[in-house]
């Protein structure tokens, strides 16, 4: 199964997310990240993706993963969407978020995160890692490949 990151940076009451505009997720508000390469570390690739897809830098000492994420498409026709998705949050980078090709970057208020338009498991998740909880998580999609049809979530540390 394929690796992929999500990185997200946190300012006061803000977190900022991204209007995906094409690809996997298109249309909908997410983290910033995306495949992990051959041979690359997953921190490494979040930081790399952060920088593809909003402008700013930052290193792999200044994010700390916080949640593992076993994502599985049962029905769907693309088997590479079934992936473990690490995630990351920072409070250290340089530089201001931009729109890419890919991302349109907005900060959001934390309690007023949009989970309607967001993925369907986010609103299971989000709200633990955002309480300090570091959480391994599976979903299981139902047949729309949208829905949340089973999820498992358990507390974990991460070294």
């Amino acid at each position: 199964m394929r690796h992929a990151t999500l990185c997200f940076l946190l300012k006061e009451d803000k977190i900022l997310l991204g209007y995906k505009k094409q690809g996997f997720g298109e249309g909908k508000w997410n983290g910033f990240g995306g495949k992990v390469n051959e041979g690359e570390g997953v921190e490494d690739a979040a930081v790399r993706e952060l920088f593809e897809e909003a402008g700013v830098k930052t290193t792999p000492e200044n994010i700390r993963k916080v949640a593992e994420l076993d994502f599985h498409f049962p029905h769907a026709q693309d088997k590479g969407w079934d992936q473990i998705v690490h995630v990351f949050f920072t409070n250290s980078w340089e530089g201001e978020p931009v729109e890419s090709n890919e991302m349109v970057p907005k900060w959001v208020k934390l309690n007023e995160i949009p989970f309607d338009e967001m993925w369907d498991d986010d609103k299971h998740w989000i709200p633990l890692v955002l309480q300090d909880r570091k959480i391994k998580a599976k979903f299981s999609f139902k047949s729309d490949n949208k829905t949340v049809h089973n999820m498992d979530i358990k507390n974990v540390e991460f070294y």
